[in-house]
């Protein structure tokens, strides 16, 4: 298992784990508190998809596609609620969402370009 295989599988769990406490935390009852499991959960499964060595291509560019759009509507719609001075819950969880798919972004660019590098 790679390095980039195993970080989809964790910050696929964070993402659940966020969007859980998010909607827990929230008292919602609108699913749109659960947003950043959404993301989490394709990009949990492309983890899991890439130890097969054959789908391991496939699958991560399918889960930075998911973590690229996690980004800009974390990140977009977060700093839009805080310049709005809508600081609270939801865009603390939005702006996390963000870093964490930012973060995430960042560490698989790193990896394709290594992956090209070497062969």
């Amino acid at each position: 298992m790679t390095s980039i295989t195993k970080l989809s599988i964790i910050v696929g769990i964070l993402l659940i784990g966020l969007g859980v406490i998010l909607y827990i935390s929230t008292g919602s009852k609108s699913l749109t508190a659960m947003i950043p499991s959404f993301f989490g959960l394709p990009i949990l499964l492309c983890g899991i998809i890439a130890i097969n060595e054959n789908k391991r291509k496939m699958a991560a560019h399918i889960a930075v596609l998911f973590g690229l759009l996690g980004a800009l509507g974390g990140l977009g719609m977060g700093m839009k609620k805080i310049i709005t001075n809508d600081v609270g819950a939801a865009a603390v969880g939005m702006v996390t969402m963000g870093l964490i798919c930012l973060f995430y972004i960042i560490a698989c660019i790193k990896s394709f370009i290594a992956a090209r590098k070497s062969s």
